[in-house]
């Protein structure tokens, strides 16, 4: 059973180049943080009796392990941030959105294929974390599932919509457009992976680093495919094996 065909990007005219596709992945960065910060400062504001809206370091240290505020925090900014990325990508006339995102159908067996390679890759970071663990591992998103107010929200958030926003952005929409550069189909996998292990520094160095591996997995998937599916079936089941693992160590000790 094969988990490569090769990737019939090359085939479709009209891809950003990669200058553009930096541009406008600043511009959805920015309203990316954007989004996070008025959220993060309503739900202080609420939280805080309708009093004096407190500063950014303040709601921030209040929030970041915060079950509930990181939910709503990653669904509205991965909401809008979604559609602005499809909204970027129809900036280019004669473009539909969902082939240049790569939102092509997959035989369902390319994507269990591609889900034993992220099984596969998880066993080995667990075999390898008693060499490299670090005492804050696990730290941050344990906080936040001690915190999760309400459980199906935070899964949702979680599960679905940080890995939907993140693959759009990073391997939908980023990895083609710098594809075709200077640096490669191997520089745009590599690039990207870093790109998205730096947005996720909350977590401890051993996790970055084991998120920046998976990275390269996926933009390898991504381009492997040329589907977005297996990459974003891979990303929510890590997600859901991560928060398996944390309800275990909270409730099951």
């Amino acid at each position: 059973m094969r988990i490569w065909k090769p990737s019939t990007l090359h085939d479709r005219p009209g891809i950003w180049g990669p200058w553009l596709t930096l541009a406008l992945g600043a511009g959805i960065a920015v309203v990316f943080l954007l989004v996070q910060l008025g959220i993060m400062f309503i739900f202080s504001f609420y939280e805080s009796g309708h009093g004096r809206p407190p500063g950014v370091g303040t709601a921030a240290a209040g929030l970041g392990n915060n079950g509930l505020a990181f939910s709503l925090m990653t669904m509205g900014s991965a909401a809008a941030c979604t559609l602005l990325t499809w909204w970027a990508v129809r900036l280019r006339p004669g473009i539909q959105p969902a082939a240049y995102l790569g939102l092509r159908r997959v035989p369902a067996r390319t994507v269990l294929a591609w889900l034993a390679v992220t099984m596969a890759l998880m066993i080995a970071f667990n075999l390898l974390e008693p060499l490299i663990a670090h005492p804050q591992a696990h730290h941050f998103t344990l906080s936040l599932y001690r915190s999760a107010v309400s459980a199906p929200l935070f899964w949702f958030a979680i599960a679905v919509a940080g890995p939907a926003f993140e693959e759009v952005f990073f391997r939908g929409f980023l990895l083609p457009g710098l594809r075709y550069s200077r640096l490669g189909a191997a520089g745009a996998v590599i690039f990207t992976a870093l790109v998205w292990a730096v947005s996720h520094a909350q977590y401890s160095g051993p996790e970055v680093a084991e998120i920046f591996v998976f990275g390269l997995v996926l933009g390898t998937a991504r381009l492997r495919t040329d589907s977005l599916y297996p990459p974003l079936a891979m990303h929510a089941f890590l997600n859901i094996a991560a928060l398996l693992q944390a309800a275990f160590m909270v409730d099951g000790h």
